[in-house]
Parts: C-alpha cells; structure tokens; sequence
C-alpha cells in the first residue's frame, strides 16, 4: 500500500514478503487503495523484528496472541509513538487476526528482542590461539548478557564468532561496535540483517 500511495497507482510487486501473510499481497485491491488515498494520512512501516514486538504487547496487555498481519497495527501505533514521542493520550490500533500457527511462537519470542532494541547481534573474527576468546569476553562483553553465542573455527589463524548482547537502547550498539572497531576487530553489525536473524543463529 506505501509504494502505491507513492506511485499515484496500484503497484504490483515482484515478491511481497511472507512473514505477515496476511497482509502480503502483490497488488492491493481497488477499493482499500482509493480509501487510503482519500483518508490516511501517514503509513508507518514495520520491520518483522518490530511485527513481533507487537505480538509481545497484544500478549503482555490481553494474554492474547495474534498473528503477525494480526499486530501489524500495534507494531505501527508503537513505532509511531516512539517517533512522535506521545505521552499522556488514549490511541487505538485495531488487531485484524488471531490465526498463530504454534510452531511459529519460539521465532516470534527470538525476534521480539531485536524488535524492542534490546538485543544487537555481531559477526566477530578473534585470533584462532589460547585466551582470546576469554580476552574478547572481558573486553567487550562484562556485564552484559549473552543472549546468543555460536564459535566456528575458520582457518588455522582465526575463529568466526557469532554473539548477541542484550542492550537498553540503540547508542550501545553504536557503542559496542565502536569499541569493536577501537581494538582492531573485524565485524560486521547482523542486527538489521534478516539472513542472519533467520538462519546463521541456528547453524
């Protein structure tokens, strides 16, 4: 619906994600379109991180679990109020669907951290040699929690780590790949890298 609002017309796309199936069309209707063009005034994007995010809220606040398409309104009215910064107002976000497939809750609870800001995750190559994995524990990681942690030897001379921190807001992840980079390791920030998020974590 956003690219078509910004177009002026109906776009087709080449390949709607899946996540929030519900929602994912390749066209949007007629009739939704020409509504939205006469009423809405802003479309507030969400990322799949932010999608299970809202799943948490509808959950914390109702005990309800709603589908991805389900919170789709809640992720947008949480994103909307941190941007806007809102306090102290009543505001409605309408739940379009409840039908949650169970096997599909441990991905939702996995994603909800890094939807929340408070989980980074980081590629990370240390020195293949005794200590250094202790050496980038006390260096980076002190009082932190690991939330994730997986080690893969890649040649003789050095080791590919993949680790996730737990954070309270973004400045930290800046930070701590600040810090990263100080030392002289090299890394790469997976936070925002779906690939990473959906498959490397469980390799």
């Amino acid at each position: 619906m956003y690219r078509s609002l910004l177009a002026g017309h109906r776009v087709v796309l080449d390949s709607p994600g899946i996540f929030a199936d519900g929602v994912a069309v390749k066209q949007v209707g007629e009739l939704p379109f020409n509504l939205c063009r006469k009423y809405v005034d802003e479309i507030v994007r969400v990322s799949t991180d932010e999608l299970c995010s809202g799943i948490k809220a509808v959950y914390q606040a109702t005990r309800s679990i709603v589908e991805p398409a389900g919170a789709l309104g809640m992720a947008g009215l949480l994103k909307y109020v941190r941007k806007k910064k809102i306090r102290g107002q009543h505001l409605v976000a309408i739940n379009s669907g409840a039908n949650m497939n169970f096997e599909r809750l441990r991905y939702v609870a996995e994603r909800t951290m890094v939807g929340e800001e408070m989980e980074a995750l980081f590629a990370v190559t240390i020195p293949e040699m005794p200590g250094s994995l202790k050496r980038f524990c006390h260096d980076f990681v002190q009082e932190r929690n690991i939330t994730e942690f997986n080690y893969r030897l890649r040649d003789r001379g050095s080791a590919q780590i993949f680790v996730g921190i737990s954070i309270r807001e973004r400045a930290e992840r800046d930070l701590f790949s600040q810090k990263l980079e100080e030392k002289g390791y090299q890394h790469i920030d997976l936070t925002d890298n779906d690939l990473a998020k959906t498959h490397i974590r469980y390799m």
